[in-house]
């Protein structure tokens, strides 16, 4: 099996690969840049959404347009997005929550979606996202790195690494490729099997 992820991003790739280790443990991570088809900082969790999936299907059309893989080995491509949403429950219109999602989709088009780690994003973050800037360029300004988004991420910051970007990344990618791995449940479900 090959699992290709719609990424070059450090971060995405490790964490599909910690989320496969168990399962998967010889499993080949390949990292492919693609874009996402939706804004650079997607702004609601519908277009994140869109994004991760965007990103899986213009991987899997790049990779498969090259017919390098046999016929019938197993390919998996990733795309993961991260974004903000305005959440219904926000108590004022300048309040912004993180959002991640990770989409799976096999060959036979079915895909896997799977989001997490939401969380209220501090106001001066929000303040300079609602400014135009993305949630990686604003964290890397208050902090003089610019490639924050390829470490520990906003997340790092905010919890003093105490979880960073791969570990938040890895749970969610283990949701989406369980979903995946999962998808014949019903054969083994009584109740399905008597009808």
């Amino acid at each position: 099996m090959k699992i290709y992820v719609a990424s070059k991003n450090p971060v995405k790739i490790n964490a599909v690969t910690i989320a496969l280790s168990e399962s998967y443990p010889d499993v080949k991570v390949i990292g492919k840049s693609v874009p996402s088809g939706v804004s650079a900082q997607p702004m609601t969790d519908r277009e994140t959404l869109t994004g991760s999936i965007n990103r899986a299907k213009a991987l899997k059309e790049l990779i498969l347009s090259k017919k390098i893989h046999p016929p019938r080995e197993e390919l998996l491509f990733i795309g993961a997005e991260g974004g903000v949403y305005h959440p219904s429950f926000a108590k004022k219109k300048e309040e912004l929550w993180s959002t991640v999602w990770i989409s799976v989709l096999d060959q036979e088009d079915n895909v896997y979606s799977a989001s997490g780690a939401r969380f209220c994003l501090p106001q001066v973050l929000a303040d300079g996202i609602l400014a135009g800037q993305e949630l990686g360029s604003v964290v890397g300004a208050l902090f003089d790195d610019q490639n924050l988004k390829q470490k520990s991420g906003a997340i790092g910051v905010l919890t003093k690494n105490f979880i960073d970007r791969t570990e938040e990344y890895v749970s969610i990618t283990k949701l989406a490729i369980g979903l995946w791995y999962g998808r014949t449940w019903q054969n083994q479900a009584s109740i399905f099997t008597k009808l």
